[in-house]
């Protein structure tokens, strides 16, 4: 038997990681199952089956020039040599939806990710609104949570005065300024930096049970997926944050039943009464 060893960027690796979680499959069967369907032609091409279940395979992208790109549109189409405007557009989305989700944003919040870069290189203080409230943070790195797809900014909230992650995408930065970042707590720094969780707070053993609904929504419901520590005939030991299982337990509804901690227990039923009442 020939074993292949290659070695691939994170996010490729979690990326397989995750369909293999996803659609039941074993690492073996699903890296062989690519190179099957590879193996003598790199064409992705699935048109056909769609096609044949009827669903629309084409869609119209229709948008305006804004003025800058008005003004330099024809040099734009004489630069890359451009025969079919068409086929230069489906290029460009192309390259732009290949990229993962993390990447996609980071390109279109660019300027926002490097004023926070600069202002961690030079180890100072940036001024931000965020969710509607302004205040002065300290950050110290961007990061993404190993099985999210969004980035996060690590600060230190100087108004707030206390430890904070803030979704790059809700971010606006009023302000890089002069006054120096002080390290407050760099062991607990850098263990966030190696054990990032978007969700900051003590760490629970969550004990559920889930439907047979659950356990195949529980291999769906990827981001923010909290570790598992071990499966028990019927019941699944999870260690995370309880802001954490707030938000990824509520979406399975009456799927999963939390058997401890009790204060989770009580957190849900909150809120599922909370939401009831709503349509009541």
């Amino acid at each position: 038997m020939k074993k292949i060893r290659v070695t691939v960027s994170e996010d490729i690796w979690r990326l397989l990681k995750k369909d293999s979680e996803e659609f039941g499959i074993n690492n073996n069967k699903l890296c062989n199952y690519i190179l099957d369907k590879f193996k003598y032609s790199k064409k992705f091409d699935i048109d056909k089956f769609i096609g044949s279940q009827g669903r629309p395979l084409k869609k119209v992208i229709q948008f305006d020039l804004n003025i800058a790109n008005k003004s330099v549109y024809y040099d734009i189409l004489k630069a890359n040599n451009v025969d079919i405007e068409a086929e230069f557009f489906r290029d460009l989305f192309q390259i732009y939806s290949s990229q993962f989700k993390y990447q996609r944003e980071i390109f279109i919040f660019q300027e926002t990710y490097k004023d926070v870069i600069e202002a961690i290189k030079n180890k100072v203080k940036i001024r931000i609104l965020y969710l509607g409230e302004t205040s002065t943070v300290s950050p110290y790195f961007i990061k993404r949570e190993d099985q999210g797809d969004e980035n996060f900014i690590f600060v230190y909230d100087d108004d707030n005065k206390t430890y904070r992650n803030i979704k790059l995408k809700d971010a606006s930065i009023l302000g890089v300024l002069s006054e120096k970042i002080q390290i407050r707590d760099k062991k607990l720094i850098e263990n966030m930096r190696k054990n990032f969780d978007p969700f900051l707070g003590e760490r629970l053993l969550i004990k559920a049970k889930f439907t047979q609904i659950g356990e195949s929504m529980l291999k769906s419901f990827t981001n923010y997926k909290p570790k598992l520590i071990k499966k028990d005939e019927d019941l699944y030991f999870f260690e995370m944050t309880l802001e954490n299982a707030k938000f990824y337990f509520a979406s399975f509804l009456k799927e999963v039943k939390i058997i401890e901690p009790e204060k989770l227990k009580e957190e849900l039923k909150k809120s599922f009464i909370e939401a009831y009442k709503i349509y009541d």
